[in-house]
């Protein structure tokens, strides 16, 4: 994974947590997902769209830091 790739996702983890409409459920499933396909190596292109498809509340997590 790039020094660039890594960095979003370090910003997108931060956002999760931090998120006040994501209940604790959410944010949980969420970033297990994010570690998960972090081990796997999973093309960072895929993760906004299969981020989307766990939660409709990380689209404004996922505008704000400017990767959708």
């Amino acid at each position: 994974m790039s020094s660039k790739h890594k960095e979003h996702i370090e910003k997108l983890e931060k956002a999760v947590s931090e998120a006040k409409h994501m209940s604790d459920e959410e944010k949980s499933m969420t970033l297990e997902k994010i570690a998960e396909w972090k081990l796997e190596d999973k093309a960072f292109s895929l993760l906004p769209g299969e981020l989307e498809k766990l939660s409709q509340k990380i689209v404004p997590i996922l505008e704000e830091i400017g990767l959708l």
